[in-house]
């Protein structure tokens, strides 16, 4: 799982224009190198992988308040909240956790994120 975060983001470190690829393919041609909020507001079926390895699916939304994404999670009975920013194409949410969710925006428009420190992971398709 902590590959699959470094590939996140190292992707993402190339799009943003912080790291030169030595060779192009198609994971880095398949990452957006700017994103705005705008560009993500919506409802999203979320798939993700729990740290002990569990999965779960459920429901996000993304919504804009100022220069901020407001997102709010539907899992089970469970319900979480978060803000973030984006830096390039990495949206970076803060929910009340110790480590943040990290979302890299796919040219599709799905985010792949980790949370819990690069322990658990989640995708997100729009609808």
């Amino acid at each position: 799982m902590r590959q699959l975060f470094r590939t996140l983001l190292c992707a993402a470190l190339i799009a943003g224009g912080y790291l030169v690829p030595l060779a192009t393919g198609p994971a880095i041609a398949q990452v957006q190198t700017s994103v705005g909020i705008a560009d993500v507001t919506g409802v999203y079926d979320v798939f993700g992988r729990n740290t002990d390895g569990s999965g779960y699916r459920g429901v996000l939304s993304i919504e804009q308040e100022g220069g901020q994404a407001v997102l709010s999670w539907t899992v089970g009975a469970q319900s979480y909240q978060g803000r973030g920013a984006f830096a390039g194409n990495v949206l970076v949410v803060e929910w009340g956790a110790k480590h943040p969710v990290i979302y890299v925006v796919g040219s599709d428009g799905t985010l792949m994120g980790t949370w819990d420190d690069g322990l658990a992971l989640e995708r997100a398709v729009r609808r």
